[in-house]
């Protein structure tokens, strides 16, 4: 009966999802036709196959079915003010009069990086890209070009983009060792690649202090997310950023900060929150206003090697069609004008709101989970126990695996749209009132999964 029970509300979900999404069902097979998987970007995809939004408006969008979500996904975190915000729409209309990508510097980039230095004293100059993937690859290569070392730690679990030294051990590494092996995620990248990356578990400063020790001859730097953003939203535990830059303070080694989606968390990221120094830092999302950017900077000596004559041997290249294009840097402007104090404070109470109404929903129904996060994320984990690294978070996942897709799709048939990863963003348009509801639609969705629970995953009882 139980197992009846549970087999009734899998097919329960997915036939109503079905019956609300047709037309994304029709356009899914359109697009399956001209691009792999009906999609081009992985973090989109799910099955059976994703909603197709029509448009946005504040935290709301609509699909092509005509229902209205609220968007706690803000795509992944760069929509820190909603769709169609009318400050950086007006921006970006006034700027298309005038020219989108004008091949030259311009006054809008000295606005915006003059802005963008502004919110941190760690940041003297920056540099533009067109994506958190180039900044991350740029803050890379410029440890390399300043150290004259070709070696970097990166903590498993991080997501810095999508080139080659980036997917080196996204997933974590289930064999039992002092340190976790170094291994490709997917096909295509050069296995010389794991030559110059080695693997440290976060929020573990033994093991990244014996790397230091064992590599300092060939190291580069440490690339660090701040918290695991895509990993389960799992924050540092006290003092772990401080020790980081202690420790590459005595080892000579760069400190690089990804800040693509932490930047967020105050007016100048986890550095200026937890006043930890980096060498070298990744910015994106937010700072281009929902439009395609990203931002690498440092203290003055590393990046003036970007201004030398390409012809000297300590110069650093770098160069792209839409690097701080027209459009990215005016509604960039208007994106961060209007993130100041009171907007972060805004959104970080919604999300401990959040955080607490969550764990207020796994009390009442008996449920070994909890909500993880920091500042405007938040992520539901699948254990009670503490989750301090990626490993953690991946071994609580795995036999959850289906309930969290279920969950996510069920969220979607209640006007919820969230990560796949069950991951919740707050932007500034939202109030209370939202918070409240998603919180509820999670208890609802929760106790109509209950059958499913009981019968696949009871230790989560």
């Amino acid at each position: 009966m139980s197992e009846a029970a549970a087999n009734k509300t899998i097919d329960d979900i997915t036939k109503r999802y079905r019956e609300k999404t047709e037309k994304s069902a029709t356009l899914h097979g359109e697009a399956s036709i001209y691009m792999p998987g009906g999609h081009t970007r992985d973090a989109v995809n799910y099955k059976p196959y994703p909603a197709f939004i029509d448009h946005g408006r504040g935290c709301r969008i609509y699909d092509h079915d005509g229902h209205e979500y609220i968007d706690f996904l803000n795509n992944y975190t760069s929509l820190i003010h909603g769709h169609c915000d009318p400050d950086i729409i007006a921006a970006v209309q006034a700027q298309l009069q005038k020219g989108s990508s004008l091949c030259s510097p311009s006054a809008l980039q000295i606005e915006h990086s003059k802005m963008l230095c502004g919110r941190t004293p760690f940041i003297e100059m920056v540099r533009y890209t067109n994506s958190g993937t180039e900044a991350t690859m740029f803050a890379i290569r410029t440890a390399r070009a300043v150290t004259q070392k070709d070696m970097i730690i990166k903590l498993e679990g991080a997501y810095h983009g999508t080139h080659d030294d980036a997917k080196v051990s996204m997933i974590p590494d289930f064999e039992p060792g002092d340190l976790p092996k170094p291994h490709l995620e997917g096909s295509g990248i050069a296995q010389s690649t794991l030559l110059d990356v080695v693997i440290a578990p976060f929020n573990n400063l033994d093991a990244a202090e014996t790397l230091m020790k064992r590599h300092r001859d060939k190291l580069a730097g440490i690339i660090v997310e701040p918290y695991l953003a895509s990993m389960g939203t799992i924050v540092p535990r006290p003092g772990y950023l401080k020790g980081l830059r202690e420790l590459c303070d005595r080892y000579g080694v760069l400190l690089i900060f990804d800040e693509v989606q932490s930047f967020r968390v105050s007016v100048g990221g986890m550095q200026v929150l937890e006043n930890v120094r980096p060498d070298i830092s990744a910015v994106g999302k937010l700072i281009g206003g929902g439009y395609p950017v990203g931002a690498f900077g440092a203290r003055r000596d590393i990046m003036e090697r970007f201004s030398l004559d390409m012809l000297d041997p300590r110069a650093i290249t770098h160069s792209g069609t839409f690097n701080g294009n027209e459009i990215t840097m005016a509604a960039g402007i208007a994106s961060m004008k209007k993130f100041d104090q009171k907007a972060v404070d805004h959104i970080n109470g919604l999300g401990k709101r959040m955080m607490d109404g969550f764990t207020g929903v796994f009390k009442n129904l008996g449920l070994r989970c909890q909500a993880t996060g920091i500042g405007s994320q938040c992520n539901i984990n699948y254990t009670d126990k503490e989750i301090s690294n990626a490993l953690d978070f991946v071994m609580a996942l795995v036999p959850c695996l289906e309930l969290q897709k279920l969950l996510h799709i069920e969220l979607l048939n209640q006007g919820i749209f969230a990560a796949c990863r069950n991951e919740f963003v707050i932007s500034t348009p939202m109030t209370e009132k939202d918070v409240d509801l998603c919180v509820r639609k999670v208890k609802e969705s929760f106790e109509l999964l209950m059958p499913y629970i009981r019968e696949k995953t009871p230790h989560l009882l």
